[in-house]
């Protein structure tokens, strides 16, 4: 069966080289389907565009345990259902479906079963170079392998060859790169092109171990540096940040002093030009620098830079082992985009997100966000291919390693995983995880809409807006006990449980107002009003920086993929949209205020790369309490972690058991080392001060240090 299949060269790649095969592979182009109904169907087939819709000549067996069977199809798109008794039904193994005709249907995408093909068998990711061993599947049982051509980088390598099984050498040099096999088999066919990149590094990388960076392009730098005067620019025009700036900071080291190892960068697509009334209404009005207005599927907007500016980027970061994450925008394009212009019937009907007659609650899916915005309707499969065709060609032709999928609940859940499958098949063929993260902006009470496009076959993480809102309350606010903190953040855990998703933990983002304009007090309600009326003022209290020092100090040391949003790791201030996207400020343009705060939380970015315990380690609650929270990183390799926030605490001192076996413990942020007592430590803390201890003399204890 094909869902057998797929489960053995699961398997076989984790096992490794323990793995081998039994004789010769035949390729296997039929679609397999099983399905148990409740009860006991009088009829159950497969309908679909190979038998003329036609159940009856598709039917499914007994087999004892299920009605099953497998049918021969031409190469190419399939749509099919399983019918039972007349009732048309999704196939509960296939995860990739689309809407066409008024339906939704499972889709089977069938190879070309007369060519063969190479597929991975087994691959060991040790540090540095991965090793791989790939097979041959035959067209027929008597052809087997007769030449292969191995190439790295597109030059050619040596490849181990053993009847049907190839070993091609993947170059260790640190960095990305990709394999392309080729050959012939004995009849002379050859063999389908396998490609994958694969990454060569000194400790394998997984995106728990990730710190993301987000920039908006047009406010982070650009190639001369902003100057007094653009600061004083209306906050809705652009600002000129661009890709060379970014890859100026980028080369500057500037990501390292923070541990960042991954970069989210705002949309590339071209937009249009011009001042556009915001969603808010008048008289504001906006330029499209943030990205989210396409109008055109594949051109890199000009006034970012060229396709050799995005290349020289993607090399610089990958050089450094930076991975690069692109936004892409699925939901709805600009009106002055050729899909709009040309297709009309790929959008559905105007109707104003919110309005009386089309409430978010109902209409989510179908709604605009503004008159110049069409949103997509997906009732169409050439329109869902467009899309992701699209979103896979950035990937593809500027060798991304990730994308983050704005407005996730805007549309069907098929479609992200339509894209899910699509990367999966074309790009991780060494099973090189590509990051493909959703953006789905709820309140607290949001854990089951984000869960629902999770999971192995749909997107690999979101963002965690409940925990986010949560540090907010207890944090900038302080407004709810530490506790609360706790009990969300196990609440969302046990909800992730289960679903292989890498969360995107973050203090904030560019459609939220500044954590420290929140934690300072500066925010009067009105937000998107008070970007234009009164933005605030850099404060100069020390008060709110520690606020913020201690949410970042949270995401940096739990579970998942960390989120900064430019400017958060020294608090810049900021409102809503757009004054939550000032331009950047570097070096000597900040306060000491700023300047503190950014050593700090630079210093927490570094000790979490340096620490698989604030990587990869379980995390265990040790205390709970309304001004203190603590808990454990440890990742069993005898280099544990306890990290322990303290917001307004009655006494300075607080006592907590801690892994035995540790005899004196650091605290990294302020240098002092504690020795263990009988299983405990004594720490002496400052309100609204944040401490990460890890054993004396470990290597990663001086992390950062001064």
């Amino acid at each position: 069966m094909r869902a057998a299949g797929l489960a053995l060269l699961a398997l076989l790649a984790g096992c490794g080289e323990e793995a081998r095969e039994t004789g010769p592979r035949v390729r296997d182009c039929r679609l397999h389907v099983r399905f148990a109904p409740a009860g006991q169907p009088g009829d159950i087939g497969i309908s679909s565009d190979f038998n003329g819709f036609d159940a009856s000549r598709g039917a499914l067996r007994w087999d004892g345990e299920a009605f099953s069977g497998a049918f021969e199809v031409a190469p190419g798109r399939h749509l099919y259902r399983v019918e039972v008794d007349g009732r048309p039904f999704l196939d509960p193994d296939n995860p990739v479906s689309l809407w066409e005709a008024g339906a939704e249907w499972s889709v089977f995408d069938a190879p070309d079963c007369a060519q063969p093909a190479f597929t991975l068998a087994a691959i060991e990711h040790a540090d540095g170079a991965p090793s791989a061993r790939l097979v041959l599947e035959r067209a027929d049982a008597q052809s087997g392998l007769a030449t292969v051509q191995a190439f790295v980088d597109d030059a050619p390598v040596a490849a181990e060859v053993d009847g049907d099984e190839v070993r091609p050498e993947l170059r260790a040099a640190p960095g990305k790169h990709h394999l392309r096999l080729e050959g012939t088999d004995a009849a002379g066919r050859p063999v389908e092109t396998f490609t994958a990149p694969y990454w060569a590094e000194a400790e394998r990388f997984r995106w728990e171990d990730a710190v993301i960076y987000q920039v908006v392009l047009d406010r982070f730098a650009r190639t001369t540096p902003f100057t007094p005067a653009d600061r004083l620019r209306p906050p809705g025009e652009r600002q000129g940040g661009d890709l060379r700036g970014l890859l100026g900071v980028l080369e500057s080291g500037y990501f390292e002093t923070l541990g960042v190892d991954a970069l989210w960068i705002s949309p590339l697509n071209t937009n249009p030009e011009g001042l556009w009334t915001g969603v808010e209404g008048g008289p504001p009005r906006y330029s499209s620098y943030h990205g989210y207005w396409p109008i055109a599927p594949r051109a890199v907007d000009p006034r970012l830079g060229t396709d050799a500016d995005v290349e020289a980027l993607v090399q610089a970061a990958h050089a450094r082992g930076i991975r690069v994450i692109l936004d892409v925008v699925l939901n709805h394009v600009h009106a002055q985009h050729p899909y709009a212009r040309e297709r009309p019937d790929w959008l559905n009907p105007l109707c104003a997100c919110g309005s009386p007659a089309c409430p978010w609650q109902t209409h989510i899916r179908t709604c605009w966000f503004t008159p110049y915005l069409p949103d997509i309707s997906w009732e169409s499969s050439e329109v869902l291919e467009a899309q992701i065709d699209d979103a896979l060609w950035w990937l593809e032709r500027f060798d991304l390693d990730g994308l983050r999928v704005d407005a996730v609940p805007m549309m069907p859940r098929f479609v992200t995983r339509h894209l899910t499958h699509q990367v999966h098949a074309r790009l991780e063929g060494l099973r090189t995880r590509y990051y493909l993260v959703g953006e789905t902006y709820t309140g607290t009470n949001g854990i089951g809409d984000i869960r629902w496009s999770l999971g192995p076959a749909g997107l690999d993480g979101q963002f965690d807006f409940p925990v986010m809102w949560t540090l907010r309350r207890v944090f900038a606010w302080e407004e709810a006990p530490l506790w609360v903190l706790a009990d969300v953040w196990q609440q969302t855990a046990a909800a992730w449980a289960g679903s292989t998703a890498v969360m995107g933990v973050f203090a904030g983002n560019h459609d939220v107002t500044r954590f420290l304009s929140e934690a300072a007090g500066q925010v009067d309600g009105r937000v998107y009003d008070q970007a234009w009326r009164a933005p605030p003022p850099i404060p100069d209290d020390p008060v709110p920086y520690a606020r913020l020092r201690l949410a970042q100090a949270f995401a940096l040391t739990v579970p998942g993929a960390p989120v900064l949003y430019y400017g958060d790791e020294f608090g810049l201030p900021g409102v809503g949209d757009p004054d939550n996207r000032r331009p950047m400020r570097f070096g000597g343009e900040r306060t000491p205020l700023e300047q503190a705060t950014a050593r700090v939380i630079g210093r927490l970015g570094r000790l979490r790369r340096c620490l698989p315990a604030l990587r990869r380690g379980t995390w265990r609650l040790l205390r709970a309490e309304a001004e203190r929270l603590a808990y454990l990183r440890d990742a069993g390799d005898g280099a544990p972690a306890v990290v322990v926030l303290a917001r307004r605490p009655a006494s300075g001192t607080v006592s907590l058991d801690v892994p035995a076996g540790v005899p004196a413990w650091r605290e990294v942020l302020s240098g002092v080392e504690v020795a263990a007592e009988g299983g405990r430590v004594t720490l002496t803390m400052a309100a609204r001060t944040p401490a990460v201890l890890v054993p004396a003399g470990h290597a990663c204890a001086r992390e950062g240090g001064e």
